[in-house]
């Protein structure tokens, strides 16, 4: 697998936080350019300058139509030039009804 074409590239990454009933607790979009990229893990450089983030990587992106201008939901933000988009579900785990009384 050549990693190296996706490293300098831009992403953009949805993530959904789902609570144990499955209800939307959270909606989040991060964008940025990618710095590395592995077998498993691909790290990317938040384009609002708050440091690193990594998503899970299993070789494959979905390519992004580079032209396409992207609206982020928690901030308003206009994105261009994203080459590549990923998003990911999150699963709060289930938590134990009994408190232990």
């Amino acid at each position: 697998m050549n990693t190296h074409m996706f490293v300098g590239k831009r992403i953009l990454v949805g993530l959904t936080y789902l609570n144990a009933n499955g209800d939307v607790q959270e909606q989040v979009q991060l964008h940025g350019l990618i710095s590395s990229v592995d077998e498993h893990t691909l790290t990317f450089e938040k384009a609002d300058g708050s440091g690193q983030f990594s998503i899970p990587f299993d070789g494959q992106l979905a390519a992004a139509d580079p032209e396409a201008i992207y609206t982020l939901r928690n901030t308003g933000e206009a994105v261009s030039g994203v080459n590549f988009v990923a998003s990911f579900t999150i699963h709060s785990p289930a938590t134990d009804s009994q408190d232990g009384e």
